[in-house]
């Protein structure tokens, strides 16, 4: 099927601004993910959370900047998620920057514009 380019948006373009928290996940188990994520040196994580639709997952963790005066310095680390149903072929979206997420990648999506997962 033909489709005029205009509509789809482009190619991707570098946002320059973050908004990605999650930025990949690792299947350990049919219902368990381990996810990476990024967070200040500072911040305290509470915990991650999951929803569940038939077609997706999204994924978030709890992180709060309890601290006011904190180097900006940024560190990776590893949270488990536990799904209620088998992950299958359904997506893992990023819940704060609604993009998915490759396992084991450290492609982030949502640093590019017009991102369209249906064109990669």
């Amino acid at each position: 099927v033909a489709v005029d380019p205009a509509v789809m948006g482009g190619p991707p373009r570098p946002l320059g601004t973050g908004g990605q928290e999650v930025s990949t996940y690792e299947v350990l188990a049919p219902t368990e993910l381990r996810l990476s994520y990024l967070h200040g040196v500072c911040d305290k994580v509470y915990g991650s959370r999951v929803h569940e639709t038939p077609e997706a997952v999204v994924v978030d963790v709890d992180i709060r900047d309890d601290v006011r005066d904190c180097p900006a310095m940024a560190r990776t680390d590893r949270i488990g998620v536990t799904l209620r149903e088998p992950l299958g072929r359904r997506v893992v979206l990023d819940s704060a920057g609604g993009v998915p997420l490759l396992p084991r990648s450290d492609v982030r999506l949502t640093e590019f514009r017009n991102y369209d997962p249906r064109r990669s």
